[in-house]
């Protein structure tokens, strides 16, 4: 009998029927298990092996302390808790990991303690027994534990005796330069601290630089903190002496080879001497004359000749000062100990620049000096000349034809010798050029060089006159540059 149901084309396939298995019932009897594969049993194995390796990494782990010991050396396989196989001592083992170093000093001691105790029992057995006779044990050593190293203070030396002080005859005489240096002041010098960047060229790294290359006697004249004019000259010479571009300023390069001027400042106590070199100025030519010397008009020329710097600007480093006495303490340009003055070959003067140059045998430049010349062009000298004489501390002549106006004003017509000292008109030094009349001379002005003229010699700050005069002897060429 056909059916009459249509057929679907796009039907699924029919499941197939499920079987039932004998004595179960179609409702909610037990399904037949499904077989088990072959591939599970290989995973179980799998899992198994690798649980076994893991308590076995982890036993060796545990176990790791005691077989490096007993591999390493036998004192250390003790220390452990390891013992041989057939050892008549009791296996100990280690309570942990963490074992600390006394117990393990503890328990090498009984070692030793057990096996010395048997080593003289095997020989009282072999031996005749005196009762009498007291048992002496060895002495057990024992390694001392490790220890942190103990500080140990070296023991002071002892004071080595002051030098004998040597008598006056003992000591050469030596004569005193005219320009004292700065002696520095035994409660130390002030903390004046320069800036950090030494590209920073302030007031006080600008003189520091000045203060380095006046010991190195290259002198702008006198130190003010300022690169103006007479600093820039100064500069030119000194690089064209080391072989450096000669810019005329401190650029990184010049700055090199001066090196880092380091304090340039020190403290200075004033003495009783410094206020006696003080003396009333004489107005008059006549009343110069009639003087014993010619000192300083008042204890700020002193000082800032002895700084070598201007009375303003040491003012500006001791504003808190009024009026210096003695015994006052007082901050300026620290210009001693400055190199040895060396000797020159010969001197060259640039009346452009308005300087002179001490130059050695090969001509390089050793030393830098401003100065002043004649105002009136006439009067300055030119070309190839000696140094005929070389006077320290010099008087000086007055002429009433060089000065016609004061001359004439005090009624003078004859010549008079003013007596020496700072404030006379050449200064603290002379040096005679065969010039007639003509030479390189101190001022009783130094602020003023290189700003006015003088009546035809070259004029030098007086510390600076003193240096030329050590530099130069009898018969030393110099050559004067238009």
């Amino acid at each position: 009998m056909s059916s009459n149901r249509p057929v679907r084309l796009n039907a699924a396939p029919r499941r197939k029927p499920r079987t039932i298995s004998k004595g179960t019932s179609s409702g909610k009897g037990n399904r037949p298990r499904r077989p088990v594969r072959e591939d599970s049993w290989t995973l179980y194995w799998i899992a198994g092996i690798l649980l076994l390796v893991l308590i076995g990494l982890i036993v060796v782990c545990i176990k790791l302390p005691e077989i490096k010991a007993y591999l390493g050396h036998p004192d250390q396989r003790e220390l452990a808790g390891w013992q041989e196989p057939g050892s008549h001592l009791p296996i100990k083992h280690k309570k942990s990991h963490e074992q600390t170093q006394d117990e393990r000093l503890a328990h090498l001691r009984a070692k030793i303690e057990a096996e010395t105790r048997n080593t003289e029992e095997q020989s009282s057995a072999s031996k005749p027994s005196v009762a009498s006779a007291p048992r002496i044990t060895a002495p057990v050593v024992v390694p001392p534990p490790e220890r942190a190293p103990e500080l140990t203070v070296a023991p002071r030396p002892a004071p080595t005796p002051a030098p004998k002080p040597k008598t006056e005859a003992e000591i050469p005489p030596v004569a005193p330069p005219l320009v004292q240096p700065v002696p520095a002041s035994p409660h130390g010098a002030p903390a004046r601290a320069l800036p950090l960047d030494p590209n920073k060229l302030d007031t006080e790294r600008i003189a520091a630089y000045q203060v380095a290359l006046e010991r190195m006697h290259f002198s702008c004249g006198f130190i003010d903190g300022d690169q103006g004019m007479r600093t820039q000259r100064m500069l030119r010479a000194f690089q064209k002496s080391r072989g450096l571009p000669t810019s005329g300023f401190l650029d990184p390069a010049t700055r090199e080879a001066i090196g880092e001027p380091g304090e340039p400042f020190l403290s200075y106590t004033v003495t009783a001497q410094d206020v006696a070199s003080v003396m009333p100025k004489p107005q008059t030519w006549r009343a110069k004359s009639q003087a014993k010397r010619l000192g300083y008009n008042n204890i700020w020329e002193l000082l800032a000749e002895k700084f070598h710097c201007t009375r303003g600007y040491l003012k500006a480093l001791n504003h808190d000062v009024s009026e210096p006495v003695a015994g006052t303490e007082v901050i300026g340009p620290k210009v001693f100990p400055a190199s040895p003055i060396p000797k020159a070959a010969s001197l060259r003067v640039n009346l452009a620049e308005t300087s002179i140059e001490a130059l050695d045998g090969s001509g390089r430049i050793i030393a830098f000096f401003p100065c002043s010349i004649a105002k009136d062009k006439a009067k300055r000298p030119n070309g190839a000349l000696v140094v005929k004489s070389v006077v320290p501390d010099p008087d000086y002549t007055f002429d009433p034809a060089l000065f016609a106006d004061a001359a004439k004003a005090e009624g003078l017509t004859k010549k008079m010798v003013l007596p020496p000292g700072p404030r006379n008109p050449v200064g603290t030094a002379w040096v005679g050029l065969s010039l007639p009349g003509y030479g390189i001379h101190g001022t009783p002005e130094p602020e003023n060089i290189s700003r006015t003229q003088s009546h035809g010699c070259f004029r030098l700050a007086n510390w600076n006159a003193e240096k030329v005069l050590k530099m130069v002897r009898v018969g030393t060429p110099v050559d004067v540059e238009p």
